[in-house]
């Protein structure tokens, strides 16, 4: 068969598949709508902490450059861990313990604070002792100046750094998606208030993304990185949160779209960074966390992903200077999994019960059983938050 009639064939496929699944979109739609429904009488159960872990260890393999089938599973956990993020605090912003918009803002911002920089500013500490103690990467090959430290403090900047060249001298280099996320954190309440506002941005996210996909615009900074590409996998997450059936409709529409496009991208044999990972992460996140918050954890079960809620954020920040450390000593590469793995996981416990806990007991209040906007809800703020 001749190219031009295997591509139309191809061609036809998509299109019998997508008008398929458009005939079936009602009643996915239902169907998910209903279960929505139904895990809000599981709300106390809804951790994600096995989940995070496991993304965690991801993001940690990627760094070690192991891949899978030449695909970068950080990515796709990046990706996922942007969804989380906008599942968790649309929950959390749900349960403010003020109906006042302006003290509910002080309240929101200073909880997101209290839950990402104790352990970043200690992330930041062991880094800076690995730098001094004379640790080799590119992440640490500039003279840092007062820019440069005040960047690394502040987060925010970090996500710009490709235009800024703060990559160069970044103590947790992940942290620029942390970037991405306190902008939407900063976004969010305002999203909140006023829903067109955030049916807008997510349209104008999302054709950003479009763009950037098509390689009008760089596929890594606007499809990945910077957040004016990647605000709509957000806010899919706190759609997710507060199931109404035109939102999920909007979102079982784009998934069927990013099936085609990944399909399109294999046949194609198209490859822009990333862009086959960050549709994939899509296509996996959507379905795993609508699935995996109708599951009800208790007893040890419960623990167990409490305790893996606790540790997969330090696993997050840590994990740089444990490979540091392990390239110092030239530890050949086959064998670094284990000791990066064991270390940051050793560093993030230290630190949680030794510093994050004790913080959170005295700065983070807890939440209230009932709130301004919804009912009973269990009291105290989890790990996941």
């Amino acid at each position: 068969m001749s190219a031009p009639l295997m591509k139309l064939r191809f061609q036809l496929s998509v299109a019998i598949v997508t008008r398929r699944a458009w005939a079936g979109l009602p009643i996915c739609t239902r169907v998910l709508v209903e279960c929505g429904h139904r895990i809000k009488a599981f709300d106390r159960f809804r951790k994600m902490g096995l989940l995070r872990l496991f993304l965690a260890t991801l993001v940690v393999v990627s760094h070690l450059g192991i891949d899978f089938h030449g695909w970068n599973v950080g990515v796709w956990a990046v990706v996922i861990f942007y969804m989380l993020a906008g599942h968790v605090v649309a929950k959390l912003w749900s349960r403010r313990p003020s109906g006042n918009f302006v003290t509910s803002l002080g309240w929101f911002y200073k909880d997101r604070a209290l839950r990402i920089f104790p352990l970043y500013f200690a992330a930041l500490l062991v880094s800076g002792l690995v730098w001094a103690l004379g640790a080799q990467s590119y992440f640490l090959s500039k003279p840092p100046g007062l820019t440069d430290w005040l960047s690394n403090l502040t987060v925010v900047p970090l996500n710009f750094y490709m235009w800024t060249g703060i990559d160069r001298f970044s103590l947790v280099p992940p942290a620029w998606s942390l970037g991405a996320e306190l902008q939407f954190y900063l976004l969010l309440p305002f999203l909140m208030l006023w829903p067109r506002l955030a049916m807008l941005a997510a349209a104008g996210s999302l054709l950003v993304f479009s763009f950037a996909q098509l390689g009008w615009l760089n596929t890594d900074i606007y499809g990945y990185r910077l957040l004016v590409g990647v605000l709509f996998i957000f806010l899919s997450g706190a759609i997710i949160e507060k199931p109404s059936a035109a939102g999920y409709a909007a979102l079982i529409a784009l998934w069927f779209i990013l099936l085609s496009y990944v399909v399109i991208l294999e046949v194609e044999g198209v490859r822009r960074f990333f862009d086959f990972e960050v549709a994939m992460g899509y296509l996996i996140g959507f379905p795993l966390i609508v699935a995996i918050s109708k599951v009800r954890l208790v007893g040890s079960w419960n623990k167990l992903q409490s305790h893996a809620g606790s540790m997969s954020y330090g696993v997050f920040v840590f994990h740089f200077p444990m490979i540091w450390i392990v390239e110092m000593y030239n530890l050949p590469s086959a064998f670094r999994i284990l000791p990066v793995m064991l270390g940051s996981v050793l560093l993030a416990a230290i630190f949680h019960y030794a510093l994050e806990r004790p913080v959170w007991r005295k700065l983070r209040k807890k939440l209230p059983e009932s709130s301004p906007t919804e009912g009973k809800r269990a009291a105290g703020a989890s790990a996941d938050a």
